[in-house]
């Protein structure tokens, strides 16, 4: 059964006088049955005045009783996979195989930090005993808040990779679901809930609070016992959240990734000898029906002679689609309502699709040159086709373009001499940057780097998908000539965790 409550410090709270909010079938556009309530201000003070009190209890736990509980989880989701994947397709439209493989995406990337935690070095220690004896390890900052993304109601949600890293980390969590898909949240978090029961932790590590009002986010972010923010999201979202955490009397962190145009950047001899780029960028402008913070949004083309025909191509093979409704009703008529602003410019040529809500828009380098508000991203099945005359005219296309998530170079082999300049100037503005294939899709794993540039994030340092991400829940702290018994057992010399240190700029297990 669904819960219609608020958790709080691992508790159901009942709260009769809460405002109440349904989830949306897509399908239909009405409301789902479970009367979900919103987060109460004293239900926000308590969750974090309970998970401040606990937070160094559970940043002291070991990794072991760590790789327990993240095992646990995932054998409470597999327990709970058939009523979670019926409720995740009521709520978001989307097909059984894409609810299949984010849910499996969502055990994987638990099992790549339980993999982290056996393994140990990511915390970094580091012995020096040459002068004063100094020892230097990463440690959890404290309660952290994670705002589940509308566009992945599992793999960025309630047991995604930005919840997981900071169970993993040792800070105490509290989720801000989205109401989207609050039903999918309430499941997950009944079995983590139960997970934290199993392995006998303390259950004021974990709450998960629900509510449309702009409200709840707001005062989260604003405790004054909040020590972190992750969130995936709107460029308006994800900034509003950074300007309140700064206001605060004590800032903190705010890891906000909020989306970004992907543009794929295509030369000449690529564009006339690829017999399968139509098809391959069609597919990815449609997957996930453009909800994928790594849909390419921009499409930049050398095409001096003007005769490549990939645009009708294009356009074809969309046409021939049947996408399913995007994830909530709120976000197709913001999505329309761009469409129809950009159908406004005189120098854009918009081709919407008759089968779905795909549309390319073709325009001019010159006329993006002109008008920066073109690099801007439309978020759905949508991509703008810029047309360029020389690779001059695209390299000063990119000056203008803001930080991204990604970018992608297709280039024939003939092409890469001169494309030490090109890659000079992107390298600068992306997390990742791609040379054969589309950005649609990531790899779960420590070379990841899914984060750019402001606006695409905003701290391009870090990541949110692959197990670097549990370094934006923690900070390096040192001990001088500590008595050994006072230490944290993985600086201790005696190594009891048999883990990796670096002593005296040697990597070993030794003891001292």
């Amino acid at each position: 059964m669904i819960k219609a409550q608020n958790l709080v410090a691992g508790q159901w709270q009942d709260n009769l006088k809460a405002s109440t909010f349904y989830t949306l079938n897509p399908i239909t556009n009405k409301p789902l049955p479970t009367q979900f309530q919103e987060a109460s201000s004293s239900q926000i003070h308590d969750a974090l005045i309970k998970a401040s009190t606990i937070y160094e209890s559970y940043a002291s736990t070991s990794f072991k009783v760590r790789i327990e509980f993240l095992q646990s989880i995932q054998k409470e989701l597999n327990k709970s996979s058939n009523d979670i994947l019926k409720t995740y397709q009521e709520e978001s439209a989307l097909p059984s195989p894409r609810a299949e493989g984010e849910f499996q995406r969502t055990i994987d990337q638990i099992q790549r930090y339980i993999e982290l935690l056996e393994e140990g070095t990511f915390i970094q220690p580091k012995i020096n005993t040459s002068g004063p004896d100094l020892r230097k390890i990463l440690y959890p900052i404290g309660p952290i808040a994670v705002f589940g993304a509308s566009n992945f109601p599992l793999a960025f949600s309630t047991a995604g990779g930005d919840t997981i890293s900071v169970l993993a980390s040792g800070c105490p969590l509290i989720v801000k679901a989205h109401p989207y898909h609050a039903g999918t949240s309430a499941l997950v978090a009944e079995a983590i809930l139960k997970a934290i029961s199993y392995c006998g932790l303390p259950k004021e590590i974990f709450s998960h609070l629900g509510g449309v009002s702009h409200r709840i986010g707001g005062e989260l972010v604003s405790h004054p016992l909040l020590k972190g923010v992750g969130f995936t999201g709107s460029l308006s979202g994800g900034k509003a959240l950074y300007d309140l955490s700064q206001k605060r009397e004590e800032p903190i962190p705010v890891f906000a990734e909020m989306g970004s145009v992907n543009p794929i950047l295509i030369t000449e001899k690529r564009l006339l000898t690829d017999k399968n780029l139509s098809e391959t960028l069609a597919n990815s402008i449609a997957q996930g029906t453009g909800q994928f913070c790594t849909n390419p949004g921009m499409i930049i083309l050398c095409d001096p002679q003007g005769i490549s025909k990939i645009t009708s191509k294009v356009i074809d093979h969309l046409s021939k689609m049947i996408l399913p409704p995007m994830v909530h009703i709120n976000i197709e008529k913001n999505y329309l309502l761009q469409l129809d602003k950009l159908q406004e410019n005189e120098a854009v040529k918009l081709v919407r699709t008759s089968s779905s809500n795909s549309a390319i828009g073709v325009v001019s380098a010159e006329d993006v040159l002109k008008n920066k508000k073109l690099t801007e991203e439309i978020f759905g099945p949508f991509s703008l086709f810029v047309e360029c005359k020389s690779m001059n005219q695209l390299k000063d296309l990119v000056k203008i373009i803001p930080g991204q998530l990604t970018a992608t170079i297709l280039a024939h082999k003939d092409d890469h001499s001169e494309l030490v300049p090109l890659v000079t100037q992107l390298k600068n503005k992306v997390g990742r940057l791609l040379f054969e294939g589309v950005p649609t899709g990531v790899a779960v794993n420590q070379a990841m780097q899914h984060g750019g540039p402001y606006p695409a994030s905003t701290d391009g340092r870090y990541t949110s998908i692959g197990t670097d991400a549990i370094y934006r829940w923690l900070r390096p702290i040192t001990f001088q000539d500590c008595p050994n018994t006072l230490l944290p057992p993985i600086l201790q010399n005696e190594n009891p965790l048999k883990i990796y240190r670096l002593i005296n700029g040697q990597l070993t297990k030794d003891t001292l």
